[in-house]
């Protein structure tokens, strides 16, 4: 596989973009995508700067799109909730929600693991709640009892 088509690859079949939203992240027109695809781009030295965002803009090793080195994402040394939770255009409410979550005792979490998936196996059985918090800082706020008889 040539530069130009692993370029189309990262483009087409993992980034799910097309040449216009493509050329959009990079600064760039779709007519640029669409020569670079076709290694008929006008201005060669372009390329490479080009490539250098790519790989900054897509997490994306250059020496796989220069050569075809795997791997070929770029594998973080460590991994950041921060920036797994923006990648996936995830609220700030859905964030704190997880670090609270993640800063729970291993053995809360389970029962609250436990507790969740006992209710979704229950089948055609609803529950009911006696009330509802009125707003998100209730929400986080109150204390959810687990079938363990423990409040988290």
């Amino acid at each position: 596989m040539e530069m130009h088509d692993r370029i189309k690859a990262l483009r087409k079949n993992y980034l799910n973009l097309s040449q216009e939203a493509f050329g959009q992240r990079l600064g760039v027109s779709r007519s640029v995508i669409n020569n670079i695809e076709r290694n008929a781009l006008a201005r060669p030295e372009q390329k490479l700067s080009l490539i250098r965002l790519m790989c900054k803009e897509f997490n994306v090793r250059e020496e796989w799109i220069l050569n075809g080195t795997e791997p070929m994402l770029v594998q973080p040394d460590t991994f950041s909730l921060d920036s797994f939770v923006k990648e996936r255009g995830m609220s700030d409410l859905e964030l704190r929600i997880l670090k609270r979550y993640f800063a729970l005792d291993p053995k809360i979490r389970q029962d609250a693991l436990s507790y969740f998936l006992s209710d979704l196996e229950t089948e055609g059985e609803q529950k009911t709640f006696d009330r509802m918090p009125q707003s998100e800082e209730e929400l986080l706020t109150e204390s959810i009892i687990v079938p363990s008889g423990k409040a988290i």
